[in-house]
Protein backbone atom coordinates (compact mmCIF):
# COMPACT_ATOMS: atom_id res chain seq x y z
CA UNK A 1 0.00 0.00 0.00
CA UNK A 2 1.15 3.25 -0.49
CA UNK A 3 2.04 5.85 1.82
CA UNK A 4 -0.19 8.96 2.21
CA UNK A 5 1.65 11.02 -0.07
CA UNK A 6 2.05 8.83 -2.70
CA UNK A 7 -1.86 8.41 -2.32
CA UNK A 8 -2.64 12.73 -2.16
CA UNK A 9 -0.06 12.86 -5.41
CA UNK A 10 -1.82 10.30 -7.76
CA UNK A 11 -5.18 12.17 -6.52
CA UNK A 12 -3.53 15.40 -7.81
CA UNK A 13 -2.03 13.88 -10.92
CA UNK A 14 -5.74 12.15 -11.86
CA UNK A 15 -7.57 15.80 -11.22
CA UNK A 16 -4.75 17.33 -13.42
CA UNK A 17 -5.28 14.73 -16.28
CA UNK A 18 -8.79 15.14 -15.72
CA UNK A 19 -8.89 19.31 -15.93
CA UNK A 20 -6.24 20.42 -18.09
CA UNK A 21 -5.00 17.17 -19.91
CA UNK A 22 -4.71 17.01 -23.87
CA UNK A 23 -4.64 14.08 -25.93
CA UNK A 24 -1.14 14.48 -27.85
CA UNK A 25 -0.31 12.00 -30.69
CA UNK A 26 3.87 11.05 -30.65
CA UNK A 27 4.86 8.61 -33.61
CA UNK A 28 1.25 7.70 -33.91
CA UNK A 29 0.25 6.77 -30.31
CA UNK A 30 -1.58 8.92 -28.56
CA UNK A 31 -1.09 9.97 -24.66
CA UNK A 32 -2.04 12.32 -22.40
CA UNK A 33 0.23 15.21 -21.40
CA UNK A 34 -0.40 19.04 -20.00
CA UNK A 35 0.60 21.96 -21.87
CA UNK A 36 2.96 24.69 -20.38
CA UNK A 37 4.67 27.83 -21.86
CA UNK A 38 7.84 29.63 -21.42
CA UNK A 39 7.15 33.12 -21.42
CA UNK A 40 10.60 35.22 -22.92
CA UNK A 41 10.05 37.62 -19.90
CA UNK A 42 11.12 34.66 -17.43
CA UNK A 43 14.83 35.06 -18.75
CA UNK A 44 17.06 34.21 -21.10
CA UNK A 45 14.78 32.07 -23.37
CA UNK A 46 14.12 33.79 -26.99
CA UNK A 47 10.44 33.54 -27.91
CA UNK A 48 7.34 31.56 -26.38
CA UNK A 49 8.68 27.90 -26.47
CA UNK A 50 5.84 25.32 -25.90
CA UNK A 51 6.68 21.75 -23.58
CA UNK A 52 4.41 18.93 -22.75
CA UNK A 53 4.55 17.31 -19.33
CA UNK A 54 3.40 13.68 -19.75
CA UNK A 55 0.93 11.79 -17.36
CA UNK A 56 1.28 8.14 -19.60
CA UNK A 57 3.97 5.93 -20.42
CA UNK A 58 6.11 7.82 -22.73
CA UNK A 59 9.98 7.35 -22.98
CA UNK A 60 10.71 10.09 -25.40
CA UNK A 61 13.59 10.35 -28.05
CA UNK A 62 14.63 13.53 -29.78
CA UNK A 63 12.93 14.13 -33.13
CA UNK A 64 9.76 12.62 -31.98
CA UNK A 65 7.19 13.44 -34.75
CA UNK A 66 4.34 14.89 -32.55
CA UNK A 67 1.13 16.20 -33.29
CA UNK A 68 -0.72 18.97 -30.62
CA UNK A 69 -3.31 20.79 -31.12
CA UNK A 70 -3.69 19.75 -34.75
CA UNK A 71 -0.31 20.74 -35.80
CA UNK A 72 3.07 18.86 -36.16
CA UNK A 73 6.23 19.16 -34.25
CA UNK A 74 9.12 17.95 -33.32
CA UNK A 75 10.82 16.79 -29.57
CA UNK A 76 13.88 19.25 -29.34
CA UNK A 77 14.84 17.93 -26.13
CA UNK A 78 13.26 16.52 -22.88
CA UNK A 79 14.34 15.71 -19.11
CA UNK A 80 12.16 15.32 -16.18
CA UNK A 81 9.66 17.11 -14.31
CA UNK A 82 8.06 15.92 -10.65
CA UNK A 83 9.00 12.46 -11.91
CA UNK A 84 7.19 12.72 -15.57
CA UNK A 85 8.55 12.92 -19.15
CA UNK A 86 8.62 16.82 -19.93
CA UNK A 87 9.43 17.40 -23.60
CA UNK A 88 10.14 20.63 -25.62
CA UNK A 89 8.96 20.71 -29.29
CA UNK A 90 9.37 23.43 -32.06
Amino acid sequence: MANPFERVAARMDAATVRKMGKTVVINGTEHIAVESHLLPEMGPVSGDGISLVFFTDYQPNRSDAVVFDGKDYMVTRWQRFNGKPQVFIE
